[in-house]
């Protein structure tokens, strides 16, 4: 679904967010595909982390006094995870910062995919739910990401907010060889820009790989949620629920209220 409105660039847009983007790059390769909209207003409304994709909700001119709207409806992704690790940032665009577990990382099976499936489902409901330390939260005039990167965050100080997730299943696991997480892990790595802390995130993970397991569970799960869920905060605390850690390596974005994947402008 896209609305777009007879002023032509007062529009409602539903594009398709790359993995490795950030949601300025997404907005960028639209107006330059779409030049009309070139010097109007655009922003989003709920932003995705450069390893996620999928529906990026953009409003452009008079739009955008409906932002909180926007930004307030409800949403569904997917995402899959691996357990026995643990970055800073929740996700593969991190540095390792505990490696505990790792057998729980290494295959998938029965016993193993129900007490994951039960530990996810835990989280059904409406609960307090931490802001990652790397989201650009507000603390005291700074976001969470610039204070976390300069070592200044204590994790008692990180704020919490109420979320909703309606439902959590846990779709499907399955093994993958080393080499295939390293490929797939570091392509996306490589393909962010910006300053993320890329160099120093791969040889902290070339390290890992060179004494990590020679295979991975991957796990797959759904979530439907309210306004402000973070996906990769879920997986962290299923990590620690596990005592394995956990590390989310995708996240894709299937829906925001009406606007639904398969209608996103790619």
């Amino acid at each position: 679904m896209t609305e777009e409105l007879a002023a032509g660039k007062d529009a409602v847009l539903n594009l398709y967010k790359r993995k490795s983007e950030t949601p300025l790059q997404t907005i960028e390769r639209y107006v330059k595909a779409h030049p009309e909209y070139k010097g109007a207003k655009m922003t989003y409304a709920g932003r995705l982390d450069p390893m996620a994709e999928g529906v990026l909700v953009v409003l452009s001119g008079e739009k955008n006094k409906e932002r909180e709207a926007y930004t307030g409806l409800d949403k569904d992704y997917e995402f899959e995870f691996v357990l026995g690790m643990e970055t800073d940032t929740f996700d593969v665009l991190g540095k390792i910062t505990a490696v505990k577990g790792a057998q729980a990382g290494q295959a998938t099976g029965a016993g193993n995919e129900k007490i994951v499936k039960s530990a996810l489902e835990k989280y059904v409901g409406t609960f307090e739910q931490k802001y990652p330390p790397y989201s650009s939260k507000v603390l005291n005039g700074t976001p969470l990401f610039e204070l976390a990167r300069r070592g200044a965050l204590a994790e008692k100080d990180i704020p919490t907010h109420e979320v909703t997730a309606s439902k959590i299943e846990l779709v499907s696991a399955r093994t993958v060889s080393k080499d295939e997480f390293i490929e797939s892990a570091f392509a996306a790595i490589s393909a962010v820009t910006g300053d993320f802390r890329q160099k120093d995130i791969l040889k902290i993970w070339n390290a890992y790989f060179a004494t990590s397991p020679a295979e991975f569970a991957i796990y797959k799960a759904r979530v439907s949620c309210g306004s402000g869920f973070y996906v990769r905060q879920l997986v962290s605390d299923l990590g620690k629920d596990l005592g394995t850690g956990a590390v989310t390596v995708s996240i894709l974005r299937t829906r925001v209220g009406t606007f639904k994947i398969e209608d996103s402008i790619r």
